[in-house]
This record gives structure tokens, sequence and C-alpha cells, in this order.
């Protein structure tokens, strides 16, 4: 038994409880959510009941101001936008960052059909020193062809094609922003599972040659 095992088995189902809210902030700042929280919140949750979730929930309802404090919580931390985006820092400059992943993009079943610069698009309508901001639209056409033999599937269309962001932040480091594919692939089956699911392998195989 690991010792976060032990520590956690040592307290007691009331403490658990008490807890939910305080650690909530710990919990969700600054971690990979995907990764960290389910592990946390098995270990921590293995000797807590459904009862005593439901007694939990019914507390925390008839305690508007410990319930407001949870929804500000979860809402500052924004959990939902670190799930269904990734993010990576380069370890080149902006152009240098853009140029790298023009090239080793196509080179992993991707193809850019079209790119956009905000900055520039932002400095045509007279915005005074915008940030640098390089849209790359990435476009697997078999992939999403296989998708769309599936009528249901057709929404996914508005995805066709995925932007990939490059910027530079307010600290002046650049950044890589898309979404999450692979997590994506979790909630549907059959072609489209497959489909995001390799895309997403293929992107990040491509993203080597520019990230931390």
């Amino acid at each position: 038994m690991g010792i976060m095992d032990m520590m956690v088995g040592a307290i007691s189902k009331e403490k658990k409880e008490e807890m939910m809210t305080s650690m909530m902030p710990l919990m969700m700042k600054d971690i990979d959510i995907n990764e960290l929280m389910p592990k946390m919140m098995v270990a921590m949750f293995k000797d807590v009941t459904t009862d005593d979730i439901a007694d939990y929930l019914k507390k925390t309802l008839e305690d508007k101001e410990k319930l407001k404090g949870m929804v500000d919580t979860v809402l500052e931390t924004n959990p939902m936008a670190k799930m269904m985006m990734k993010k990576y820092k380069s370890r080149f400059g902006f152009d240098e960052t853009v140029k790298t992943l023009s090239l080793s993009i196509p080179k992993h079943n991707w193809k850019i059909p079209d790119t956009r610069n905000l900055q520039t698009l932002w400095k045509e309508e007279g915005v005074e020193d915008p940030p640098k901001i390089m849209i790359l639209y990435l476009c697997n056409a078999i992939g999403g062809y296989e998708i769309t033999k599936n009528d249901d599937l057709l929404p996914m269309t508005i995805m066709m094609p995925m932007g990939l962001s490059i910027y530079e932040n307010s600290n002046g480091e650049v950044e890589i922003a898309f979404m999450n594919l692979d997590m994506m692939s979790g909630m549907f089956s059959g072609a489209a599972k497959e489909v995001l699911s390799t895309s997403a392998q293929n992107l990040e195989n491509a993203l080597k040659e520019a990230v931390v």
C-alpha cells in the first residue's frame, strides 16, 4: 500500500465529506484533471457509500453559502475547458513554432487547408497592439469522410477542419492549443471513435517537434 493510500485510509468518512469542499480548489488548480483527479477521487472516496454522498449533497443544498462556494470554485477553475482543450508550451518562438508545425503536421496524416493570422485581422480592424495568434486549420479528409457516412454524426462537420491555435500569452510564452480529440473519442463508438483516437495520436506525434 502506498503512502497516499495509507494516509487516505486513516481519514474518517465524516472528515472525507468535509474535505470535499475544502480540497476542491487544490485538486482543480494547475493539474491535469484527466489524469490526477480520477485517481484522487477513487482513493479518497473508496469507503464512502452512496448514502454518504446523498446526505452530503442534501446538507450542501440546504447550506446556500456552501453551495455557492462550491459553484464559484468550479467556475473559477473551469474544469470543462481543461478537459475539452489541450495546451502545450512550445520550445520555440512564435514564428519558429508556426514554421515547425506547418512542416511537421502534414507528415502525420493531417493536411493544413487554411490558416488565419488573427493579429493581422485585428490590425486591419484598427486594434492596437493585438496579440500574436495564428490558427492552423487541420483536416483529416479520409477520416472525416468515414464519419460522415453516419447521418447522426454529420453535425461533427462543424469541427472540419479543426483549428489548432499557436499564440503568445501575456507572459511572452508561446503555447499551442487544440481540441482534446482523445477525450472526445471516448464519447463515441465505431468509425468516429477510431478516427478521433487515431487522429489524436497522429497530432501528438506531430507536436513532438515543437512542444517542451
